[in-house]
């Protein structure tokens, strides 16, 4: 898919997730968070906190890698590792322009889905563009998944079906 933007220029789909060898499963999606969940400390990201959520989430929308920007959708990934594998690493965050991302510790391991995601609580985070995540352990890279965040008019169809708003 190509979105036309409103400023006339045309957004590539993003790229497909790439799992690196140590990764048995990558999901990626879009789901409706509107929940209140816990936060716990995160000193490398903008708000110096991430998302907690109480219990599992589901993608709403599986496989889904365009992302209408709009207060309470969530977009990001789920991963499990091959046997054998338990990491202590860093999540990666790149919002569109800028070259040094938002990072916090997470675990990985092949016991259950590691999930790190981005949610819109604010209007000042509705960048549109090409965002990134990235997992580290040390110098290796687990995996990088892309997605495209667009004009929320552009999707309406699922900011309408979680009652977000922009």
């Amino acid at each position: 898919m190509i979105f036309a933007l409103a400023t006339g220029m045309a957004a590539a789909d993003p790229a497909p997730p790439t799992p690196g060898p140590l990764v048995a499963t990558l999901k990626v999606g879009v789901f409706c968070a509107l929940q209140a969940m816990d936060q716990r400390p995160a000193p490398g990201t903008i708000s110096g906190w991430i998302h907690v959520p109480e219990g599992k989430i589901d993608f709403h929308w599986p496989d889904r890698q365009v992302v209408p920007a709009a207060i309470g959708l969530a977009f990001g990934v789920k991963s499990q590792m091959v046997p054998g594998v338990f990491a202590t690493g860093e999540m990666r965050v790149y919002r569109p322009g800028s070259a040094t991302p938002e990072t916090w510790e997470s675990g990985f391991s092949d016991t259950g889905e590691q999930f790190a995601f981005f949610r819109f609580d604010r209007e000042d985070e509705l960048i549109h563009g090409l965002w990134r995540f990235e997992a580290w352990e040390g110098e290796t890279k687990l995996y990088a998944a892309e997605f495209e965040v667009v004009p929320a008019a552009a999707l309406p169809e699922i900011v309408n079906a979680c009652g977000a708003i922009s």
